[in-house]
């Protein structure tokens, strides 16, 4: 304990004889120490849990935390009970121990439910399981999109009737969680219709509905109506078509006219009606035997008259039947679906812009129309870029005139203005950041030798063991008497300072302020 008193003692003379800047450098310097000591210990000792289930009940919720407790498991509740979290390191492995143990009892089970046998299981408890089994495979496979983190699916099978007009379809309901910040694209909502109904016999991606947990409806909710005109795909197909022919004939254009000088419109009239059609054509100039059938008949007569005279007379005849089968030529012809009708294509081009004062010389842009040839071959190149057809009725009009490029100069200077006074700001802000950072530098290294050489110049000089040398003692007594010599030097410089300060108090605060501001 003598120990720690004469140590806390020659700390509190060290903390005594420094400036109060340099014990407000050292507080700051502990209290650092401090903050971030505890921040480590806390950052250590924190555990970062995971969710391990959501959405459970209250019987299911009570099982699982059961479990967690004969398991030893740390674990927290959140949502009001319905969901349990575990440390994140442990979240699989806690799974597949619930698993094993058949909690929870109502997740996802699959097929994997035809696993339990039961004898006493009736046709209808079959069917139920089969469904069942299906809603959970499919839950499984939808869950595994990036963007859904649950997912459940309703399965409506309706029983066989024995009239076809009396059958009912079968339906489906998808609801599904997205994850935060997460959202379905059109081409995936139409993913999950088309998968749902390609799983369920008898199932329509018409009679499938998709909601997400907050009850927006995410699938279309119409039936397509033949006869009500395009559908979303076909007029995909001609935003296609008609993308692709102005894309075309826009590039060959800034080719030869340069950027931004022609625009390019196409629509296109596309045919998406399935016709079949079978035809049979007959050639009756070259007729074919199909089959032929000879009778030969014989007969014989005796004449009385002549039977004496041993004469006798016979008579034979034969019959041909011939059928004749006429060439014929069957044909079954599919139109295209989506070919094109007829195309409309516009075209304006710009004209061009000479300076007012010649050649190579500034002012003025004056505009000039192009000529009738020029515009004529710069119709055949749209011609055939787009495949211009005739026959189809279809029609191209090219229309030469100014655009307007009155603001575009201005416009244009005002950029490079705009894009300069960024490029040396972001420059200035840089070089601040650097010059701040090597002022603090400066500052705190300063601090630190003041610091440090204050710490030096307060420490208490070591102490020498004694020895027995007779010279060694005899210096010793030497630096006593220095030693007090210094103190009686430093009792009269404190008698003098205290008589400066009562005959000249203001000059005495003059100096205290300096030295508080170094």
């Amino acid at each position: 304990m003598e120990a720690i008193r004469q140590y806390l003692k020659s700390v509190a003379g060290i903390v005594g004889r420094m400036t109060p800047s340099q014990v407000m450098m050292l507080l700051g310097v502990v209290a650092g120490t401090l903050v971030g000591g505890i921040l480590l210990v806390g950052w250590l000792s924190d555990v970062r849990y995971s969710r391990l289930y959501s959405g459970l009940d209250e019987a299911e919720a009570g099982e699982v935390i059961a479990y967690l407790n004969e398991a030893k498991t740390p674990y927290r509740l959140s949502d009001g009970g319905r969901a349990i979290e575990v440390p994140a390191d442990e979240v699989y492995q806690v799974r597949l121990s619930l698993a094993s143990e058949g909690l929870p009892r109502s997740a996802n089970m699959g097929y994997s439910i035809f696993d339990q046998t039961n004898l006493g299981m009736t046709d209808f408890l079959q069917n139920l399981n089969f469904r069942r089994a299906l809603e959970g495979e499919l839950t499984k496979t939808i869950m595994k999109l990036n963007e859904i983190d649950a997912a459940r699916v309703h399965i409506v099978m309706p029983e066989e009737r024995l009239f076809k007009e009396d059958q009912k379809e079968a339906t489906a309901s998808v609801v599904v969680k997205l994850k935060r910040g997460g959202a379905l694209a059109e081409r995936q909502v139409a993913g999950i219709t088309h998968l749902v109904a390609s799983s369920v016999e008898g199932l329509e991606p018409d009679n499938i509905t998709i909601v997400d947990y907050d009850g927006n409806l995410l699938s279309s909710g119409e039936r397509r109506d033949p006869i009500a005109g395009l559908s979303a795909s076909q007029l995909d197909v001609v935003r296609q078509v008609e993308t692709h022919l102005e894309d075309k004939a826009q590039s060959m254009l800034a080719e030869v006219l340069g950027p931004d000088r022609s625009v390019v419109r196409v629509t296109a009239e596309l045919n998406f009606q399935q016709v079949e059609r079978t035809s049979e054509t007959f050639d009756p100039n070259t007729p074919s035997v199909r089959s032929e059938e000879r009778t030969t008949a014989s007969s014989s007569a005796t004449d009385k008259a002549m039977e004496e005279s041993e004469s006798q007379q016979e008579d034979n005849s034969e019959t041909v039947v011939t059928n004749y089968e006429l060439n014929k030529t069957v044909e079954h012809l599919v139109n295209a679906v989506g070919s094109i009708e007829r195309l409309s294509v516009a075209v304006l081009v710009d004209g061009k812009y000479t300076p007012s004062g010649g050649e190579g010389q500034g002012g003025e842009m004056i505009y000039e129309p192009r000529s009738a040839e020029e515009l004529e071959r710069l119709e055949s190149i749209v011609r055939n870029a787009v495949g211009f057809n005739g026959e189809r009725s279809d029609q191209i009009e090219m229309v030469n005139i100014a655009f307007d490029r009155r603001n575009l100069g201005q416009q244009q200077e005002l950029l490079d203005s705009m894009y300069l006074r960024e490029f040396y700001w972001d420059i200035a802000q840089k070089i601040g950041y650097v010059l701040l950072l090597a002022v603090l530098l400066l500052y705190f290294r300063k601090k630190a030798k003041r610091l440090f050489a204050g710490l030096r110049a307060l420490a208490p000089p070591a102490r020498s063991a004694p020895v027995a040398s007779p010279s060694i003692q005899h210096d010793a007594v030497g630096e006593e008497q220095s030693v007090a010599a210094e103190e009686q030097r430093s009792v009269r410089l404190a008698d003098r300072m205290q008589e400066a300060a009562r005959e000249q108090p203001e000059e005495v605060a003059r100096v205290i302020k300096t030295m508080m501001a170094d």
